[in-house]
């Protein structure tokens, strides 16, 4: 006997969309905009990488945007949505995925500059342009946001990232209260929660294999996480099948946030 529950399903479910890729010139983004394009969407991608950005949408099937900015800077976000609906039209999919992790040291050893410069990239950048999406959606007939945050924003931390943990943690609140303004016009807005996955921004514990070594004893399954892995849920948001899911914030981390760490 044929089991029909999945007839009917798209097998390129994102056809017809269009995607945005914030920080998409490598590492978690690369890999998003490669799975979002597989699943038929048209891409755009947002980011200060413009060679790496322009290689990788040379190597993708479909006409891609590519729009060089640095969204730190308190003007980027209004000009890179007015670039993005001029040459896009409509957005329907918006992954609000670039930030870096600053500079590793204990809290008193920050300074004001520091703090601003991380916050204005990891959290304001977000903040603007999810609500630039969300407003446009909602006039469209909906559309999905899905912010990339972090393991240590709130289910478990470690010394000496509390300017990071804080700026994630940050976007973690806004994913739920966008989720709750925006859901009766369905607009959908979710998070990942990634802790330590093979990119170059982990690069100071993946070229350490002591480090690794000990950092992987504490993921349940054994492992780091890859672009892939994180890739691969953002990709669930992003798509109808998960279009009766708003307002979660999913840890895509080997275990490492919500099970004890193995001996």
């Amino acid at each position: 006997m044929t089991n029909n529950a999945l007839d009917g399903l798209p097998t390129h479910p994102l056809a017809g969309k269009t995607a945005v890729v914030t920080g998409g010139g490598r590492g978690i983004g690369a890999s998003t905009a490669l799975l979002l394009a597989r699943a038929g969407a048209r891409l755009a991608l947002v980011g200060r990488r413009e060679e790496s950005m322009k290689a990788l949408a040379d190597s993708l099937p479909d006409t891609t945007v590519v729009i060089p900015a640095d969204l730190s800077r308190p003007e980027a976000p209004e000009a890179v949505w007015e670039a993005l609906i001029a040459q896009l039209g409509q957005v329907d999919v918006l992954v609000n995925n670039a930030g870096q992790l600053g500079s590793l040291t204990p809290a008193q050893d920050m300074t004001a500059e520091e703090a601003d410069a991380l916050w204005a990239l990891n959290t304001r950048a977000p903040l603007l342009l999810g609500a630039k999406a969300a407003a446009h959606m909602a006039s469209v007939g909906g559309g999905s946001i899905v912010n990339v945050t972090s393991a240590v924003g709130s289910d478990r931390s470690m010394a000496n990232v509390s300017l990071y943990a804080t700026t994630k943690g940050a976007v973690d609140a806004l994913t739920l209260a966008l989720a709750a303004e925006w859901g009766t016009a369905n607009v959908r807005v979710n998070a990942v929660r990634p802790a330590v996955a093979r990119t170059d921004f982990s690069r100071a514990v993946t070229e350490n294999p002591a480090l690794e070594e000990v950092l992987t004893k504490e993921y349940v399954l054994g492992r780091l996480g890859e672009p892939e892995d994180i890739a691969q849920a953002i990709l669930f948001f992003a798509s109808p099948a998960s279009s009766y899911v708003t307002g979660q914030l999913l840890s895509v981390d080997g275990g490492w946030g919500s099970v004890h760490a193995r001996g």
